[in-house]
C-alpha cells in the first residue's frame, strides 16, 4: 500500500524502495556531499575524504542546495569508517609519515613516506584550494616488489569510528539512510599503484596480484565482520568494481578480481540482513550479470548509452526487479544543458526504468563552485519528482 506522503519521511521511503515496495514519490538523491552539525545539514566533504578548506560553506548556492536537500531530498549519508579506507587495508596509519608540505600556485602539495625494512616508499598528493579537486601524483608502490614489501609491516585494524557513526545516525534521524562504504579488495590493491601500472602488473604478475588480493580480502573481511557485529548499516556499499570493467579489463578479469573476492563479502553482509549497494562507473553490461549473481540490491550510477555499453531498458530487463537502479543524470548534462532538457531526461528515465525500484540521482558531485545553471537544473529535478 502506498503511504500518504504527509505522514512519510525520507528514511522510510528509501527503505521501502530498497525492499521493492511501491512509493508515491520517486526518491531523488542529489549526491551532494553534506555534513551534520547540531542536527542540521551543512555543506561538507564525503565522509572519509578531506577538503583542505571550507570552500563549500562559502558558496551561497551550495548552501542553498543543501538546505533544499534537508527539507525535500531523499538522502544517503556516505560513511566510510577509517578502518575501511583503502590505504589502511595495507598500511596501518601509524606507519605513514607526513614528510613534507608546501603551498604553490593555489595548490597544497603533501608528500608521505612509509618505511618497510630497508625501503622507504613515498606518495604525493596535490589539493587545489577553493575546490574539491585533489590528485595522487605519486603512489607508494612503483613496482610489484614495493607492494610485496608492505606485507612485512605489522598491520592492525584502524579505528572503526563507532562513536562517530552512532552520533551521526542520531543526527540524521528520518532524513536519510546510511551508505556504509567499503573498498572492494580490487580497490585496495589497485590504489597501491598508478592505475595504469596496476593494469600492466595484473597481466604480467598475476600470482603476485593474487597474493595481494588475498591479503586485501582477508583484512577487509576481518574489518567487515567487526562493523557488522556493531550494527553498521542498513546498506553496505562496495566501491572499486569499476577498476576491472571494460575497456580497462576484460570480463574474465572482472570475474577474477571482483566476483571471486566480493561475493563472499556480500554473502557475509546478507547473513547480517544488510542491503548491498555497489558503486560502479563505466561499461557495466557484464558487471550487471555478475551483480545479479552476487545478490546486489542497489547499483549506482548506472551509466548507460551513450556513456556506457548498455541501455537503461536493457539494464532494467537484466535486473528483473532485483536491483534498485540509482542514477543516471550525467554531471555534464547538469552543468551544460537547460532545465527543459533535464526535465525530459528525468521523465525519460522514469519511463525506461521506473517507477518502482528507481532512485533518481546524478553520476557524480560538483567539485567546484555551483553555477546558476547547475543550481537551476538540480531544482528542475526536485520539481519533476514531486
Amino acid at each position: 500500500m502506498i503511504k500518504d506522503e504527509k505522514q512519510y519521511n525520507a528514511k522510510q521511503r528509501l527503505l521501502d524502495v530498497l525492499d521493492g515496495k511501491s512509493v508515491s514519490k520517486i526518491p531523488f538523491y542529489t549526491l551532494i556531499p553534506y555534513s551534520l552539525k547540531n542536527r542540521q545539514f551543512i555543506p561538507g566533504a564525503f565522509h572519509g575524504f578531506t577538503d583542505i578548506d571550507d570552500w563549500r560553506t562559502r558558496d551561497p548556492l551550495y548552501v542553498k542546495l543543501v538546505r533544499k536537500m534537508e527539507k525535500e531530498g531523499d538522502n544517503f549519508f556516505v560513511f566510510r569508517p577509517a578502518s575501511m579506507d583503502a590505504q589502511n587495508i595495507f598500511i596501518s596509519p601509524e606507519h605513514v609519515v607526513l614528510a613534507d608540505e608546501v603551498k604553490k600556485d593555489n595548490k597544497v602539495i603533501r608528500k608521505y613516506s612509509v618505511t618497510t625494512g630497508t625501503t622507504t616508499l613515498t606518495k604525493t598528493e596535490k589539493f587545489l584550494e577553493n575546490s574539491g579537486h585533489s590528485w595522487i601524483t605519486e603512489h607508494f608502490c612503483k613496482d610489484i616488489e614495493d607492494a610485496k614489501s608492505l606485507l612485512n609491516l605489522p598491520w592492525k585494524q584502524a579505528d572503526d569510528e563507532e562513536a562517530a557513526f552512532k552520533s551521526l545516525t542520531e543526527s540524521l534521524g528520518n532524513r536519510g539512510v546510511f551508505w556504509v562504504t567499503i573498498p572492494s579488495p580490487v580497490m585496495s590493491v589497485c590504489r597501491l599503484f598508478d592505475p595504469q601500472d596496476f593494469l600492466l602488473f595484473s597481466a604480467l604478475h598475476r600470482k603476485d596480484i593474487d597474493q595481494l588480493m588475498q591479503v586485501a580480502f582477508e583484512r577487509t573481511r576481518q574489518v567487515l565482520i567487526s562493523l557488522l557485529e556493531k550494527g553498521y548499516g542498513p546498506v553496505i556499499r562496495f566501491g572499486g568494481a569499476e577498476h576491472a570493467t571494460p575497456p580497462m579489463m576484460s570480463p574474465a578479469d572482472f570475474d577474477w578480481l571482483v566476483f571471486q573476492y566480493d561475493k563472499p563479502l556480500m554473502d557475509l553482509c546478507k547473513k547480517y540482513h544488510k542491503k548491498i549497494a555497489v558503486h560502479c562507473h563505466g561499461n557495466i553490461r557484464h558487471a550487471v550479470q555478475r551483480f545479479m549473481e552476487m545478490g546486489v540490491d542497489q547499483l549506482d550510477p548506472v551509466e548507460t548509452t551513450p556513456y556506457g555499453d548498455i541501455s537503461m531498458e536493457e539494464v532494467r530487463k537484466m535486473t528483473k526487479g532485483q536491483i534498485i537502479l540509482t542514477g543516471n543524470i550525467q554531471c555534464n548534462e547538469l552543468a551544460n544543458e537547460n532545465t527543459e532538457y533535464i526535465k525530459k531526461r528525468v521523465y525519460d528515465l522514469i519511463k525506461q526504468a521506473g517507477p518502482n525500484r528507481l532512485i533518481i540521482s546524478t553520476t557524480g558531485t560538483p567539485l567546484e563552485k555551483i553555477s546558476e545553471k547547475l543550481y537551476d537544473n538540480y531544482m528542475a529535478i526536485f520539481e519533476c519528482v514531486k
